[in-house]
This record gives structure tokens, C-alpha cells and sequence, in this order.
């Protein structure tokens, strides 16, 4: 039984990287990461508010009526956009991939400061979250879920500042898959680092 096959996947959906995304994805994706940073950095008086709620809304009025199921969206799969086009995730992409680990690259904007200047620290596990995902699918091995994730936070990471993460597996012991992590600035400082517990679903399990 191949871990691609839907005996192995059990309710686990076969959601697959896309190649071939609409050019426009990109432009959209990039004008709503700038709408987050401008959301959290501007205090525009409430008639700009509403007049760029209004917009909003006509937006969400074009795309509504579009839904489709998990396996045919788009945004959140495309590997040559930044944060695979979903607007929960940092603009990152995968610069390296293979059974030995996944190195990816990217920084952080103003809607992900915490305080300072600085990146909030609950956006940093998410960025390692979604690395150990990108980790065990290169080894080819899915579908998982995360059963544990610790960081330790070395440096304050800053926004705005190329940086760069690298993640390997460690260990393998039946379903369960140890990874370990780093985070560095371009100056090779190490901002944080991580290790969690990636656990190989069972065909019965979602």
C-alpha cells in the first residue's frame, strides 16, 4: 500500500502542489499581503475605513458563489508563489527539497510584528509547522499531522530581513517522524530553533 493510495490517505483529502496557477493569483496574492501590512500599519479615520470596507466587500462578492472542494483551490498550493498564495502564511518559498530536508527562504512584513519591530512569536511556530509539513511530503511520506512542536527562540527575528530555514529529518520510529529545525538571518545568525513530532496517519484517521 503506497502512502499516495486512498486506502493509506483514509479521510485524508490528496492535496497536491500546483504548477500551473493563473498568473493573476500572483498579482492577487501580492495586493492582499499588501492590504494586511497597511491594515496594521495605518490609522486612515473612519470614513477611509469604511470606503476601503466597501471594496472589501465587492471583492468578497466577486469570489463568492466560486467555493470548490479542498483538492481543487488553488491559493495555498502553488510552490512559485510566496506562502504558497494563502494570506495566513509568511512569504516564503522552497529553495531546496529532497529526502535529506527542505531549506526555504523569505522574510517577514509588518502584519506579522508582535511588538518592537520585531516578528511575533506565534507566527515563527507557524512558518516551522508548515516547513515539518513541506519536510516529511519531500521524504515522501504522508499523510501526517503534527503531534508536537517546540522552539526555542535564540535572537529577535526581524521583519523586513532576508532570512533563511532549513529542516531534516532526524529519526524515524514507526509512524513517527522527528525533525529538527533552524531559522538564520544572512549574517548565518541563528534566530531560533525547533524539533517536533510528525505522526503518519492511520488509513481510519482524517
Amino acid at each position: 500500500m503506497t502512502d499516495a493510495s486512498p486506502a493509506a490517505r483514509g479521510g485524508f483529502p490528496d492535496v497536491r502542489p500546483v504548477e500551473d496557477a493563473p498568473a493573476e493569483l500572483c498579482r492577487y496574492t501580492a495586493a492582499l499581503r499588501r492590504l494586511q501590512d497597511l491594515t496594521v500599519s495605518t490609522n486612515p479615520g473612519g470614513a477611509l475605513w469604511a470606503e476601503a470596507a466597501e471594496h472589501l466587500e465587492s471583492a468578497c462578492a466577486i469570489l463568492d458563489g466560486h467555493q470548490v472542494p479542498e483538492t481543487d483551490a488553488v491559493a495555498g498550493r502553488v510552490l512559485s508563489i510566496p506562502g504558497l498564495a494563502h494570506p495566513l502564511m509568511p512569504p516564503w518559498t522552497v529553495t531546496g527539497s529532497g529526502a535529506d530536508g527542505v531549506t526555504m527562504a523569505g522574510h517577514f512584513t509588518e502584519v506579522h510584528v508582535g511588538g518592537n519591530r520585531a516578528v511575533h512569536g506565534g507566527i515563527i511556530p507557524l512558518l516551522y509547522d508548515w516547513l515539518f509539513g513541506m519536510t516529511v511530503t519531500a521524504a515522501d511520506i504522508r499523510p501526517t499531522r503534527t503531534a508536537f512542536l517546540h522552539v526555542d527562540y535564540r535572537k529577535i527575528t526581524p521583519i523586513d530581513e532576508p532570512l533563511e530555514a532549513h529542516a531534516s529529518i532526524t529519526e524515524t520510529d514507526g509512524r513517527k517522524v522527528f525533525i529538527e529545525a533552524t531559522m538564520t538571518s544572512a549574517d548565518g545568525a541563528v534566530l531560533s530553533e525547533a524539533n517536533g513530532l510528525m505522526v503518519r496517519l492511520l488509513p481510519h484517521q482524517p
